[in-house]
């Protein structure tokens, strides 16, 4: 059983609509489609549409893991909750998905609080939340992986401040040529991702030297609307590098304009990021 066809269990239980059931937190047409499983709910949506109908986030889950007969189908819905509460940046989401993980009965839940418990600590940006134990169990646990799939990539990319400068650099590479050549968008999203905290952490670190390998390994994936955001970025820290060997001021020019687009895109907390970094480096 998946998430729509348990809430839609739900719904029907509490002879509701689905205009009535979707309430102002989605649209009627959109729950219709996740009720079909044709479109996935946000974790943040998804919590707020249980609590809009007064029910407990954890009988849901586990209601789902009950019925759910396959036990990787639902540690996949808890991991797909997981990144999008990260992504939303939501301690508050996260603690209440870690709740339903401990009351529940899955074979890999020390596992799955473990993640938990580190998004927490990266998104609060204090790792001394974490034991040092903790920490080395999940360097670990990336570092063994020794083929990379989407879920690998998202781990170590969710985890790269976990790592030294050179530990990064060994692992981010390995890990870039393996997959750089493919033909996965998501894939490539993800290349890129790791590319630029690489860029970002070599210039933090004074280690210029070392980005024009992975700007190389940018180019070598193409620009498609789906990875246009990242390919903005990566001439904007390049510049910075650039600008250190010979003061040029168009390199900076150059930087600015591509922040001020950022922020004019609605995204100011990159724009900020790169604005930190151009100044701490001009």
């Amino acid at each position: 059983m998946t998430i729509g066809e348990l809430l839609k269990d739900y719904r029907i239980s509490q002879k509701k609509t689905q205009k009535q059931w979707a309430k102002d937190v989605i649209s009627p047409s959109f729950y219709a489609k996740v009720e079909k499983n044709l479109s996935r709910i946000s974790a943040e949506d998804l919590i707020e549409l249980l609590h809009s109908n007064q029910i407990p986030v954890i009988d849901f889950f586990s209601k789902l893991n009950q019925k759910d007969k396959s036990i990787n189908q639902q540690e996949l819905e808890i991991n797909r909750l997981i990144n999008e509460a990260y992504y939303q940046n939501s301690k508050k989401e996260l603690q209440q998905i870690r709740d339903v993980v401990a009351e529940g009965e899955l074979p890999n839940k020390n596992d799955e609080l473990l993640l938990i418990d580190a998004y927490i600590a990266v998104i609060s940006k204090d790792l001394t939340m974490l034991d040092k134990e903790v920490i080395d169990r999940m360097k670990e646990k990336v570092f063994n992986i020794s083929n990379f799939d989407e879920d690998g990539l998202i781990m170590y990319c969710n985890f790269m401040s976990f790592y030294d400068l050179n530990s990064n650099l060994l692992l981010s590479k390995r890990i870039i040529k393996q997959l750089v050549g493919s033909s996965s968008v998501r894939i490539q999203e993800k290349i890129l991702a790791i590319i630029i905290n690489m860029l970002i952490f070599c210039i933090r670190n004074k280690r210029f030297e070392e980005t024009e390998e992975f700007v190389n390994y940018a180019d070598q994936i193409k620009t498609k609307p789906e990875v246009f955001f990242y390919k903005l970025l990566i001439p904007a820290f390049y510049n910075i590098v650039k600008y250190q060997d010979n003061h040029e001021q168009k390199y900076l020019d150059e930087t600015e304009i591509i922040i001020k687009s950022i922020k004019l895109a609605g995204m100011p907390d990159y724009g900020k990021e790169l604005e930190e970094l151009l100044v701490a480096n001009k």
